[in-house]
């Protein structure tokens, strides 16, 4: 609310009887009893509390509709008190009183000022001048709010609840299924009416995407993120080195060897990486699929200069004459392993048992920054990261995105059904781009990939 807030409270003060929707309120935008919402919100920061508070009451005042009044709030107070309110004031408040929430992208920033936004739903376009916003908002962002028309721009009222380009599918599809189950089971209420009507639809929206992006996982190409341990109990030591020996071009390469105690004498032990080179037509059969809700880590390795060999690191062996160890980043790699190592190595060995080791929320994080962070030698190199991932992503025009429907993003272009997936690919790029930017990360050449694919927006 603007500057005449404090009087439209003190009008809602005044009527106590009103007092009672605040309850329904709560229920319905947070999922908890009064009593819940006041304990949670005391234990808040002030700053939080007032972005809490603001929201609550923009929905109190601007959306429900009060049986006692038979109207909605702020148009009460409109037509009962004008006398209490200037001009301006009036203005205003008859702009925010036909608000209702929406969704909308982000078009381009103009920090310090302002954004150009378009409804996901409506597709109206404008300046919305906010300056604090400005400072955070990137192009393509989504974010939930109540914008209203004031004197030629858009104005927010409360606070903006921000998204990203992987939300947009899955907030278009949801308000869709809500417009066509709305009571009467039609769709020919505009937008605006039904966002009005049905305001607790869009903070049920953002409470799922919230809790999905809490639960989201982690996958590598080949399943789940799950760290296992697969063991094998040796009978015949130097068979496995034969073998392993004879495979060493294909997917083992020897990381290291020691000497460790073991039964009362010493032992030789190996250690190799366990590459897919050579095992890429097997393990098509357990390659992850599209990931609607969870994120990929990619274990490619790279050559010297960091490009991506396309060969990927499916898991850490460990040998000696007592032991055949394997460490891998998925159960599914796991039963591979048991499958393909029964195979190979035949009565060379016994399996035994898988392990399954516990990751927790943290570890998930360091596995991703391992996977997708830059080395140390990289980092103090900027003129090479920028020519790795300048390279990366010009490669990636011609490689199956799953996005896609599994096309590359040069067969996108030309299918008409697949190219509006293509925009939506390619601007979740940009809105990633602009964020590395306020970071001074490497930037992705961008406007070579659209120059590339021949698009131009």
């Amino acid at each position: 609310m603007a500057s005449f807030e404090k009087k439209i409270s003190e009008i809602f003060d005044e009527n106590p009887r009103l007092a009672r929707k605040i309850p329904v309120v709560i229920r319905k935008m947070f999922q908890e009893s009064d009593a819940e919402f006041k304990r949670r919100v005391r234990n808040m920061p002030e700053e939080e509390q007032q972005s809490v508070f603001l929201i609550l009451f923009d929905v109190l005042f601007i959306d429900c509709f009060f049986e006692s009044l038979n109207d909605r709030f702020l148009n009460w107070v409109i037509k009962n008190h004008p006398e209490k309110f200037t001009e301006d004031e009036l203005e205003e408040m008859r702009a925010q009183s036909l608000s209702h929430l929406d969704f909308y992208e982000v078009q381009k920033v103009y920090p310090g000022r302002g954004s150009d936004i378009q409804s996901l739903f409506t597709h109206e376009k404008g300046f919305l001048r906010d300056i604090s916003s400005s400072r955070s908002l990137a192009k393509w962002d989504i974010f939930l709010s109540r914008c209203y028309r004031h004197r030629g721009e858009y104005l927010a009222t409360g606070s903006l609840t921000l998204f990203t380009q992987d939300n947009k599918k899955f907030i278009v599809s949801r308000i869709d299924k809500a417009m066509s189950e709305s009571i009467d089971g039609s769709r020919n209420d505009s937008f605006p009416e039904f966002a009005k009507a049905h305001w607790e639809v869009f903070y049920q929206i953002a409470r799922e995407i919230r809790e999905r992006a809490l639960n989201k996982k982690f996958y590598t190409k080949y399943g789940e993120l799950q760290l296992c341990e697969v063991r094998f109990k040796v009978i015949d030591y130097q068979a496995i080195l034969g073998k392993i020996d004879k495979c060493d071009e294909f997917n083992f390469i020897e990381a290291g060897r020691r000497r460790v105690s073991k039964k009362k004498g010493n032992t030789a032990r190996f250690q190799y990486d366990w590459l897919s080179l050579g095992l890429e037509d097997e393990l098509k059969t357990i390659e992850t699929g599209n990931v609607e809700n969870g994120m990929i880590l990619s274990t490619s390795q790279l050559d010297k200069e960091g490009n991506q060999l396309g060969i990927e690191a499916i898991g850490t062996l460990y040998v000696d004459r007592f032991l055949f160890r394997l460490e891998t980043r998925s159960l599914e790699l796991a039963e591979f392993s048991v499958r393909h190592f029964a195979r190979l190595f035949g009565d060379a060995l016994t399996f035994k048992r898988i392990i399954k080791k516990k990751i927790d929320d943290s570890q998930k994080q360091e596995h991703a920054e391992e996977f997708s962070e830059p080395s140390e030698a990289e980092r103090v190199n900027p003129k090479l990261i920028k020519k790795v991932a300048e390279q990366y992503y010009l490669d990636l025009l011609d490689q199956k995105i799953p996005q896609l429907n599994n096309m590359s993003p040069r067969e996108a272009r030309k299918d008409p059904s697949v190219y509006p997936m293509l925009i939506e690919w390619l601007k979740g790029l940009e809105n990633m781009i602009e964020r590395n930017k306020r970071k001074g990360e490497t930037l992705i050449p961008i406007e070579k990939i659209k120059k590339e694919l021949h698009i131009d927006w």
